[in-house]
């Protein structure tokens, strides 16, 4: 009993210690916020209170109090995994899968009660989550906001190539923006182009046309028009993923293969 106050401690330093680490995320709205990550390193500093302390030993019975908490290194690459997608020609949640890790990791060196390494490693987690922002305040550099891009353009365009209103949409999700353009209801009178903006690249992940449209040049039309905004805009290359049997269509726009399916088209050139 006299080691209770001691473990709930540990408990209270591992849940802070996950809301602080996923504070971050949660700020850049990323799918796994303080919640997450306080769970997480919670569940991680339990298992280890329970490695240490919930197995007694007795004659002939040998303690290994590494093999509960070993199985939360495993348990937690699946975790990750389901944090991580992949979006045309970029990979999401990476580095959010690595946050979740370091909080399981977190959680371990607090049950242990190895207070120190712990706090410092959870120092270190967060600095290297800010750094990017650190590096363009010291370079005097500034993000690409969604509110600073002039999409009447390309959307007086689109209505000009289908002759109807054209709807638009914009989720600031931080890195990338989501972008769509659409109209129509039924699938058959549906037109969509979405696209994510990262820095200097336009990423096409989704272009539907309506069936009555299709084979009459529209996808063409619809590309170029989006080509024409973005090097107005100062982008430097599109990129896009494509089905094969496109890819010709593509490669006459003047997109270059960059993988099996993805194709890229580089601006100013």
């Amino acid at each position: 009993m006299g080691l209770q106050p001691e473990m709930v401690l540990r408990l209270v330093l591992a849940f802070a210690a996950g809301a602080l680490l996923g504070y971050e995320r949660a700020h850049q709205h990323k799918p796994a916020g303080s919640r997450t990550h306080a769970l997480v390193c919670l569940a991680s500093a339990l298992y280890m209170i329970i490695s240490l302390y919930g197995f007694g030993g007795g004659p002939g019975i040998t303690r290994d109090p590494a093999r509960v908490a070993a199985q939360v290194v495993t348990g937690m690459g699946f975790i990750g995994a389901g944090v991580i997608w992949r979006e045309g020609s970029w990979v999401r949640g990476i580095t959010t899968a690595s946050t979740l890790w370091v909080a399981s990791a977190l959680g371990l060196a607090i049950g242990t009660g190895l207070y120190l390494p712990a706090f410092v490693t959870l120092g270190l987690a967060y600095l290297g989550l800010e750094f990017p922002s650190l590096r363009r305040l010291l370079s005097g550099g500034e993000e690409r906001a969604l509110e600073a891009l002039d999409l009447s353009p390309l959307r007086t365009e689109l209505e000009r190539l289908f002759s109807r209103p054209v709807k638009l949409s914009g989720f600031n999700a931080g890195d990338p923006y989501m972008i769509s353009f659409g109209f129509g209801q039924s699938p058959s009178d549906r037109f969509a182009l979405t696209f994510s903006v990262k820095r200097h690249t336009v990423n096409l992940t989704l272009l539907f046309v309506p069936e009555p449209l299709r084979g009459r040049g529209y996808a063409r039309r619809t590309v170029e028009a989006l080509l024409e905004w973005a090097e107005g805009q100062g982008f430097q290359q599109v990129v896009l993923t494509s089905t094969p049997e496109l890819v010709p269509m593509w490669e006459k726009l003047g997109f270059s293969p960059l993988g099996p399916a993805t194709l890229v088209y580089r601006l100013g050139k």
